[in-house]
């Protein structure tokens, strides 16, 4: 049993991010494997307020597949992870080399800031409309057509 399975997940937020399509599968594969995956980002701010804020409880990631060859007119959500916490980088790498990274971003540029690690990663049975969500802080959900471009802090309703 992995960590996240014991640890509760903080209600007070989650995290809407995309993730190119082509990385999610190997990430998963990865998951399962290593039983954690890090994705690179340059938005080190969001996911340092996050560790502060969840009371080192688990976050529940929503994740838009991004870069989608036959993506839909209306985005959805297809992903679901959960969030249990970041590293910094090293020269853009993740400390651990390719280990818990997916295969398929050998080949990305080396300029993440952190990784933000995840568990328990799958896909959605029933995808969600991004206007299920708003943004952490504000009264209104997202426009029905409305692309994640970096990770948010957001409230599922």
């Amino acid at each position: 049993m992995n960590d996240s399975t014991v640890k509760l997940a903080t209600r007070n937020f989650s995290i809407l991010a995309p993730v190119p399509e082509i990385h999610l599968l190997s990430a998963q594969d990865v998951c399962e494997q290593e039983g954690k995956v890090a994705f690179g980002t340059q938005e080190f701010e969001i996911f340092r307020k996050l560790d502060q804020d969840r009371n080192d409880r688990v976050v529940k990631v929503f994740i838009y597949a991004s870069l989608q060859e036959n993506r839909s007119f209306i985005p959805k959500v297809t992903w679901q992870a959960l969030y249990i916490g970041h590293v910094d980088s090293r020269r853009g790498r993740h400390p651990q080399g390719m280990k818990y990274r997916p295969a398929t971003a050998a080949n990305d540029v080396l300029d993440s800031a952190i990784f933000w690690e995840v568990t328990d990663l799958k896909p959605l049975e029933i995808p969600l409309n991004i206007s299920n969500f708003k943004g952490f802080g504000k009264k209104e959900p997202f426009q029905s057509r409305f692309i994640p471009e970096k990770p948010l802090m957001i409230y599922y309703f």
